[in-house]
């Protein structure tokens, strides 16, 4: 992708709770993160392999530590990064690619890993997904109400609201999966019942989320990061479209 877009320009608009959302995914602190904080944080976890290569000599590592020498990704980048370590880069050609097929990889490797039982409850448990949509700004009977997990992604992509649908659901089993909680609004409706569904924290990291090596970037991280960058990404542009 030639196009390259810096991650503050992508975090500029949004407001304090989608920054405090990133602040907890990061390790930072919600109440006081800034955009530049968060951003040099994505910039030192995507750059895990490169910090673990200059560890060795405290010199060298004092000098690589600077925004030349490792500068933070662009969101392509980490699109590409993540496509990668899902093994489906090779079909994806454009940004909007990236966001529809990496979050459908996700829950498609959580669903594979789930027990009988647990993936039943995704097919038939309904909840209320009205709370997503409205978080949104989209007011529609059809698809509002109770609904499977399952149901709400198939009317999602229908109505053309998958990305928004698929990233949040995903983004409940990545932080689900490696233990996070996060306050139920971060969720907009449906990853916090998706992360109610599977059960205990944990189940799915080791399967799912076994990426990182200390050598690599690290993916457990990040993955979260990016399923939330795209999902409130999303939103923001489906509340524009609602006031134009």
């Amino acid at each position: 992708m030639k196009n390259q877009t810096e991650l503050k320009s992508i975090l500029a608009s949004w407001d304090e709770r989608d920054i405090s959302i990133l602040a907890i995914l990061c390790d930072l602190d919600e109440d006081t993160a800034s955009v530049a904080a968060i951003t040099k944080q994505i910039r030192w976890l995507y750059h895990s392999r490169t910090r673990h290569s200059i560890k060795r000599n405290l010199k060298r590592f004092v000098m690589k530590d600077s925004n030349m020498d490792m500068p933070c990704p662009t969101y392509e980048a980490l699109l590409t990064g993540a496509a990668k370590k899902l093994g489906i880069h090779k079909h994806c050609t454009s940004v909007d690619d990236f966001e529809r097929y990496i979050p459908q990889a996700v829950i498609v490797a959580a669903l594979a890993r789930m027990n009988p039982p647990q993936r039943d409850r995704f097919f038939t448990e309904e909840f209320n997904a009205t709370p997503m949509w409205e978080a949104a700004g989209i007011k529609s009977r059809e698809i509002g109400g109770l609904r499977t997990a399952a149901s709400v992604l198939a009317l999602a992509n229908a109505s053309g609201y998958a990305v928004y649908a698929g990233a949040t659901t995903a983004l409940g089993f990545a932080t689900h999966a490696v233990g996070i909680t996060l306050p139920y609004a971060a969720y907009t409706g449906l990853s916090a019942t998706i992360a109610q569904l599977i059960g205990p924290p944990g189940w799915l990291a080791l399967a799912t989320y076994g990426f990182f090596k200390v050598t690599d970037t690290d993916w457990n991280k990040l993955m979260p990061v990016l399923l939330t960058i795209i999902a409130a990404k999303s939103r923001y542009e489906i509340l524009s479209d609602h006031k134009t």
